[in-house]
Parts: C-alpha cells; structure tokens; sequence
C-alpha cells in the first residue's frame, strides 16, 4: 500500500502527541476489547496491629487474584495491604508477560524521621507492606503522586501507572482513616487527599481509579462525613457534572453494596469509561471484598483532535 507524505506525517504526529501523553499508540483491538479491572485490599500484613488475622495463608490471597483473572478475565489489578514477598510470588505464578509497580507504605514519626512499614512484627517479615498495579502487558510511567499525609503516624502512597495495551490510566487509592495521626486522632486527611487525586486524575483522557478509600459513599445514610467527597468526583450525572461513575453505582444514587466486612461499602471503582458490569465478590481471605469492573475503552478525543490540528 502506497502512503503519502502527508499521511506519513499525520500519523508521526498523531504517535508523537500520544507518545508525550504517556500513552504511547493504541490499537483499533485495544481501544476496543473490554477491560476487566480489579480492585482489592488483601489484608496481607502478618503484624497484629494490622488485624488480619484468621484471613488465610499468602498463597490462598494469591489464589484469590488468579482465580479472578482466571474465571473473570482480569488483565489489571490494584492491590492494598499487599507484602511485597507475596507480590513477587504472584508475579512469578502469573507468568512473564506480567508486569508490577509497587509503592510501600511508611510509618512517620515527624521530626525523628520515617521509614518503610514492615510485612511483619519487629521480629516477624522485614519484606515492606504496601500498594501495588498489576497489569497484563507492558506498564509505562509508573510513579507516586503526592497526597496530604499525617506527619506522625501511618502514610499511604497514591500510585499511578498507564496500561500499554489498553492506553488507560490506573490509579490506586489507599486513604487516610480518621485517627490515622495519634497526635491529633480527630483531624481527618480524606477531603485533602480526595481533592488531590482528583487534581491528578482530571489531567488523564482515560483513566481507572479505586481502590479502599476508607469512607463510606455520600448517599449513604449513615454517613456523617460525606462532606470529604469533593464536588465532580462521585457523580450522579457525568455528562453534567464532568464527575465519575462508580462501578456498583445504580442510576444517580452514590452508593452500592457492601465490600468490607462491617456491611459497609468503602472500597470503590471510578472511570471515565463505558460501564458494562460490575461484581462484588466476598471472600474468606480479606475483611474486604473484591470488585471487578468491566469496561469499554473509549478512543481519545483530546489526542485525536491535537493529531488533527497538527496535520
């Protein structure tokens, strides 16, 4: 087939600009098979302040995973409370074409300095606890964000990483608790971090953001403190608000089922894509549920447009 200059040039553009975004060249197949993408918080620490006791071995959480990318078709994974010996042993059973970002969690302790939080006691696992992006395929651009965080007391990292094949985004949120700072067990840090990820989301065409952000849904009716959600984050209209749909959102309520223990819902799924499904899966080996997200990939407006203008 015989390609013009010009049409050499549009499409150098086109990969340029897609390229600058992070996003490198999709494909039509890419762009548009469903992606299946989990969520979950393994509650992996083996230190008893963690309190996952009674939630089964490493290898029965790593089950869990495969057995979701098995029967559900996973292809990308956001984990908290995950040990990184664990996450390497996943990614061994997984297989090479497998790829991880990692970001620990650390305990500060203010002027006297932090450091990386432990799998397990003092004595126990010294391998580090933290939050990790699974993904099928090639990963690019992984990095932390940074987030508001106790300056004494427990700091969860906010990650991101793109999916080569599918071009989106993923995120994965771990938030502060109310109490997470033992100095001031009253100050609450969600509405900082919320208000961040989503000054750092808003800068993505595509994206896919969830994770245990450990505040129950604004609708629901026992939430004291659903004034932490910000404003054109959890939607009840996208295409009025610019906001995003959550993945067991029913019409414009913001809610859903349960996904921890307690019959509380706080583990959530966000994105800017086409929703098809969502299940919400219990299991003997977290206090927390798991939840698949299935998703149509949607191209790139933003890009197309510059590509476009460029020509």
């Amino acid at each position: 087939m015989n390609v013009s200059g010009t049409s050499r040039r549009s499409a150098g553009v086109l990969a340029a600009l897609l390229l600058a975004a992070g996003l490198g060249t999709p494909s039509a197949t890419a762009a548009e098979a469903p992606l299946q993408v989990m969520s979950w918080n393994m509650c992996g620490s083996q230190r008893s302040t963690w309190h996952c006791e009674g939630t089964g071995t490493p290898q029965q959480k790593i089950d869990v995973v495969k057995g979701q990318v098995r029967d559900q078709g996973v292809r990308a994974v956001l984990l908290q409370e995950v040990c990184e010996d664990d996450l390497t042993s996943l990614m061994s059973q997984l297989g090479p074409e497998w790829t991880k970002s990692f970001a620990p969690y650390q305990w500060s302790q203010g002027a006297s300095g932090k450091w990386n939080s432990r799998c397990g006691e003092d004595t126990g696992r010294a391998d580090r606890i933290g939050t990790a992006i699974v993904l099928k395929g090639q990963m690019r651009d992984p990095r932390e964000y940074p987030t508001t965080q106790p300056y004494v007391g427990q700091q969860r990292p906010f990650q991101c990483a793109t999916s080569a094949e599918s071009q989106v985004r993923l995120c994965n949120v771990h938030l502060s608790p109310l109490g997470s700072n033992p100095d001031h067990p009253t100050w609450d840090y969600r509405d900082d971090q919320l208000k961040e990820i989503k000054a750092v989301v808003k800068t993505f065409p595509r994206t896919v953001f969830g994770g245990d952000f450990n505040a129950l849904s604004p609708d629901s009716p026992n939430d004291k403190d659903a004034w932490v959600w910000p404003a054109g984050l959890y939607t009840t209209n996208p295409d009025f608000d610019g906001g995003y749909r959550e993945c067991d959102q029913t019409g414009h309520a913001r809610t859903g089922r349960a996904t921890h223990g307690s019959g509380a819902k706080i583990d959530y799924l966000f994105s800017s894509e086409l929703r098809q499904g969502c299940t919400v899966t219990d299991t003997p080996f977290s206090d927390h549920h798991v939840l698949v997200e299935s998703l149509t990939v949607r191209p790139v407006p933003q890009v197309v447009r510059a590509a476009k203008a460029a020509g």
